[in-house]
Order: structure tokens, then sequence, then C-alpha cells
């Protein structure tokens, strides 16, 4: 998937089930891809099916439920991981995104030759009356 001599990359928007699926997919079918994964939450992938078990009591500590953190994704499938990172602005012209460093509030402009949204959104507890 190489452009003329050049690497591929790919800059995928969020983590989690859908952007570390498809971080690893395109690892495997691609290993010379430059991937960037950026998450803004600080975790990367963790089981999604296990947050009723979770919300319950079932499972007590949320860290059961880590899947995988950004070392696994560097050392096993040479992902660049960036999290406390958010996408504010893309410029599809121009092939470029924004991230913005949420700690820091510092803002650098990536190049990409793909890109893959799959920001997700953030969980929250249903109000009910029993």
């Amino acid at each position: 998937m190489a452009f003329a001599g050049k690497r591929m990359k790919v800059i995928i928007v969020g983590g989690v089930a859908g952007g570390a699926s498809c971080a690893a997919r395109l690892r495997r079918l691609d290993e010379n891809a430059e991937i960037v994964m950026v998450e803004r939450g600080p975790y990367v992938s963790y089981a999604n099916c296990g947050l009723p078990y979770f919300t319950s009591g079932i499972i007590e500590r949320e860290s059961s439920l880590l899947v995988a953190n950004v070392e696994t994704f560097r050392s096993q499938f040479a992902i660049d991981v960036r999290t406390g990172c958010e996408a504010i602005d893309i410029d599809p012209a121009n092939k470029i995104v924004e991230l913005r460093d949420v700690e820091t509030g510092r803002v650098t402009a990536e190049p990409y030759d793909k890109l893959v949204l799959s920001p997700g959104e953030s969980r929250c507890a249903p109000h009910y009356r029993v």
C-alpha cells in the first residue's frame, strides 16, 4: 500500500474498539505503513463487553477491563499511539489534521495519506428509578 516508494501515512482518530481494531488490522495488511492513532482519553483499548459487569459491580476494578496499552501497540505493532490527544480540525483538501494535546493545549498539524474517523462516544450511566 505504499505510494510510489513512500510509506503511506494513516491517521486514526479514536482508539478503543474501532480505532484500535483498525490500527491492528491495518498493520497486518501493510507492515510498512506509518500508523498514528490518537485517543482523547487515557486508554487505547479495553474490553467494552465487560462494561456491564463493571457497572454492576461484578468486575470491581476498571483496570481489569484494559486489553492493551500504548506500549503494547508500539512494541507489537509499531503504531504511534498518542493518548490525551484530540483532533480539532481536518483539512481534507490539503490532507492535514490538527491535533491538540489535551493536557498542554499544544496544537500540531499532521499530514496524512488516509484518515480513519472512529471517535466513539463518552460513557454514561443511565438514570432510572427502582
